[in-house]
């Protein structure tokens, strides 16, 4: 097993764990803290859009992950028989999978220090938020928001302008390595990812109470 596969389990299964924890807290209990999906169905009763933009965000991210695959590193050139991989310059997906406009020159981001920083982050903000605001529900839109901007955006950002990496792969790259050990491992998570995206665009869905 690679190094990359590694941080793609380690990292992922941490994120479960940070977004798990407290869907199943709220089905038994007030957790100091709300749920994603409690805190996106908040959001979507203030601002109705949220949940257009919630669906638009998954058809992007599926359109993308169809048209240039996860499984192919390298870039996507555009020759005379149409699209098709090549040693060009052209976008393609970096060797964790994540969008790049120049795949070939990707170079590593240090783990020891985009990570630590990237936690320090989304905790002091956090703890701001719960002491300066002392709302419920700021404290999730801090919370979600920073592990966004931090964890996702921000890697994606380095990846695809800066030919930066960090060091875990995409949750789809992941996905597909789980796949090439166990085929039915992989049909379960990504079952589940619909789910969740679902019960993410369409709260309470699905409603089993």
């Amino acid at each position: 097993m690679s190094t990359t596969e590694k941080w793609g389990y380690g990292f992922w299964l941490f994120m479960g764990l940070v977004f798990g924890v407290p869907e199943s807290w709220a089905g038994l209990a007030n957790p100091p803290w709300p749920s994603l999906s409690d805190t996106i169905a908040h959001l979507d009763a203030l601002w109705p859009p949220t949940a257009v933009i919630v669906v638009a965000v998954i058809v992007v991210v599926a359109f993308y992950f169809v048209r240039v695959p996860v499984s192919q590193p390298g870039s996507l050139v555009l020759g005379s028989g149409g699209l098709g991989r090549g040693t060009g310059a052209g976008v393609g997906r970096t060797y964790n999978g994540r969008l790049s406009k120049t795949p070939a020159d990707i170079s590593p981001v240090p783990a020891l220090v985009y990570i630590p920083l990237a936690l320090a982050a989304v905790t002091i903000g956090s703890i701001i938020a719960a002491v300066t605001s002392g709302d419920y529900w700021v404290l999730g839109y801090v919370i979600y928001g920073l592990i966004a901007i931090f964890l996702v955006i921000i890697p994606n950002v380095l990846a695809y302008w800066f030919a930066r990496e960090v060091p875990w792969p995409t949750l789809l790259a992941t996905i597909t390595s789980l796949e090439r050990r166990w085929r039915p491992a992989a049909v379960v998570v990504l079952a589940g990812l619909v789910i969740l995206l679902l019960h993410l665009a369409l709260p309470p869905w699905p409603d089993l109470r």
